[in-house]
Formats: structure tokens, sequence, C-alpha cells
């Protein structure tokens, strides 16, 4: 399987290129084994939603919605998933492919580095339900927080992380946890957290 390069899902999150261009720009053996997974599970190659999950599931190796992916596919996400862990390791020492392997203090410094990821952190509602519902359920999943609030698995994906985001602007990797877990206290939360990361 193709590895995932970090530069290219840079782009994608900041909406410099689209799920399509990002598998392209991965080079032909992504590109294959998209295709492959499209003919397995009955996506039209070149459909915009299907990519997108194609290189969530790559990113987050998480179970899809429907939970009934062949044994296949799922094979094939594992050996992504390890051969990225694989690279990371050889690469640079740590694994820094996936921001749920980063330290607070690690995932603070990638994220402050993203001016779009903090301008849209300041104004998203859904960060503040998606950190609202995970402070109150710290045992729960994507899945079941995309349920509870009635928003995306991808949406909650994008902002998962904000409570290590916080622990790591505010806490300076230590543990921040609100006065009182309401939605205007997370929002001030997230607010504090986003000006501190901006001023440094």
């Amino acid at each position: 399987m193709a590895k995932v390069v970090k530069d290219l899902i840079g782009k994608l999150d900041r909406e410099e290129i689209t799920n399509l261009q990002c598998i392209t720009m991965h080079g032909q053996e992504m590109v294959d084994d998209y295709k492959e997974w499209c003919q397995v599970l009955g996506f039209d190659e070149g459909d915009e939603d299907g990519a997108e999950q194609f290189i969530n599931e790559l990113r987050y190796g998480d179970e899809p919605d429907d939970n009934d992916w062949p044994q296949e596919v799922w094979d094939k996400i594992n050996e992504v998933s390890n051969e990225a862990l694989e690279n990371a390791d050889m690469t640079n020492g740590s694994n820094q492919n996936k921001e749920s392997n980063l330290s607070s203090v690690e995932l603070f410094q990638e994220w402050r580095k993203n001016k779009v990821l903090l301008a849209t952190l300041k104004n998203s509602e859904e960060a503040v339900k998606i950190t609202l519902w995970r402070y109150l359920h710290p045992e729960g999943g994507f899945k079941t927080c995309a349920k509870a609030i009635n928003t995306s698995k991808n949406t909650v994906k994008k902002w998962w992380n904000i409570r290590y985001f916080i622990d790591g602007a505010i806490a300076d990797g230590g543990h921040v946890h609100p006065i009182r877990l309401e939605h205007d206290v997370i929002k001030r939360t997230i607010l504090q957290a986003v000006e501190i990361a901006e001023k440094e």
C-alpha cells in the first residue's frame, strides 16, 4: 500500500487540494490502491465523497460508518497504518504521522503553525460541541460522538484532539479540566488556547 505523505495531507486540510487531487499527487501506487478500494466497496472512481472516505480511513484507521467492510479492506487499512508508523519511525524517530500519536505539546506546536486551522477553530460551533462531548464521555468513540451531536464522523475526527491542544496550550502538556462542563466554558477555553497559539 502507498504511504500517506504528510505535506499533501496538510494541503488537503488547508483545502488547497481536493481529496481526488491528493490521491493523484501521492502517485500511481496510491491511485491503484484507490481504484482497487473503489471496486471492493462499490464506490465510483472520481467520486469526491468516496475519495474523502478512502483518505480518512488511511489517515485514521477507524472503522467505516456502516461497519460492513469486507475483511480484505480491513487488512489493507491495517497494513497501511502499520507501514505508515514504521515509515515515521525510520524518518524521524517518532510516530508523528498521526496526530493521535503526538503528545499534547507536540500537537499544540503542529496546530499553531496552521493559521487556517486556528481561524476555523475560533469560529467552529461543531468544535465546541465535540470537545464538550469528549470531556463528558472520555471513553467514547468517533461514531458515538457523531451520532450524539448529529454531525459527520469526518467533522468529529477533525476536531477530536482539541482537548489535547488545550492541554498543550494552557497546561504545557499537563491536564486542563474546565471549571464547568458547559458550552460557554468550553468555548472560552478553546478561544484561550487559540489566543496562546497565535501569540507564540
